[in-house]
């Protein structure tokens, strides 16, 4: 199974990412992110058979405590997919090196590059530079969440499999 740790949103944050969906939906084309699927990768642990050994790392981060961020201002981009910035200042910094490295010393093969906090609006967009803005949305992220990711008739369906409260 392929599986990755995440902070899945409030209500207001992802209805703030999702009307910037919406927003470009009617600039442009492409392939643009599910509501239900809208969330801040904390951690790619990608194809695995060690779903327990994922769960015990992840239950070892409980109990750090809850970390306020916020979404919010102008797109950025990879190329020709489009994503929002999410704002957490050190304390979430932290806790994606924390989760990153709990996994790590499970074995786990966790990317080393820079974490950088956003969450994909829209792949192989088609049309001009879109001037879409998020509107400011702001949460306490209380869990994290070990997620499934599986295509079902073409669709990424992603599925909370287990979480620890912080």
């Amino acid at each position: 199974m392929r599986l990755f740790a995440a902070i899945r949103f409030s209500p207001a944050v992802e209805e703030a990412l999702w009307a910037a969906v919406r927003d470009l939906r009617c600039r442009g084309a492409g392939t643009f992110t599910r509501r239900e699927n809208l969330h801040l990768t904390l951690a790619f642990i990608g194809e695995t058979d060690r779903l327990a050994q994922a769960k015990a790392a992840l239950a070892a981060l409980a109990g750090n405590g809850p970390v306020s961020l916020e979404a919010g201002g102008p797109l950025g981009r990879f190329g020709d997919l489009w994503w929002a910035g999410i704002r957490g200042g050190p304390a979430l910094e932290a806790l994606a090196g924390a989760v990153q490295n709990t996994l790590r010393a499970a074995g786990f093969p966790i990317e080393r590059r820079v974490w950088k906090p956003h969450v994909t609006l829209v792949r192989r967009w088609r049309g001009p530079v879109p001037e879409t803005q998020v509107s400011p949305a702001a949460m306490t992220a209380e869990r994290i969440s070990l997620m499934r990711s599986d295509r079902v008739d073409g669709r990424l369906i992603y599925t909370e499999v287990f979480s620890v409260r912080l």
